[in-house]
């Protein structure tokens, strides 16, 4: 596998990663006593694939989970890729209820293998930062 590829593969095991927690959160959100274990499992999901920033991790305090899902692929593909170097970015198209919505994912290559640096989407043709 190239080393750009394995860019991509990362992305695609973290929106893999995230869709299932969505789909577990959505069943157990309801239940209080799971809130602890939902963000234990959150936060080894962002362990495993991001670069640690606070920003990226709201979703670790509020636990929120949007329907449809952020991360099903089927809803959410990768409609583009850029390769600079150790950098990489995947845009991923969105469509809600027939909005759609750009978001860039920017990647980096540290310490030997690809982090998810940061999420942003497009407004008025300008990128803003978007929380995992």
């Amino acid at each position: 596998m190239t080393h750009t590829n394995l860019a991509k593969e990362t992305l695609l095991q973290f929106m893999q990663a995230m869709y299932s927690w969505e789909k577990k959160a959505t069943r157990s959100l309801r239940n209080q006593a799971y809130k602890d274990m939902l963000k234990d499992e959150l936060a080894t999901i962002f362990d495993q694939f991001c670069i640690s920033k606070k920003t990226l991790r709201e979703r670790e305090v509020s636990l929120s989970v949007r329907f449809p899902f952020d991360y099903k692929l089927e809803t959410h593909p990768i409609v583009d890729e850029e390769h600079d170097g150790n950098q990489a970015y995947f845009y991923i198209k969105e469509n809600r209820s027939g909005i759609e919505t750009l978001y860039r994912i920017h990647m980096v290559f540290q310490k030997g293998k690809w982090w998810i640096d940061k999420k942003e989407w497009l407004d008025n043709r300008k990128w803003v930062n978007s929380f995992l």
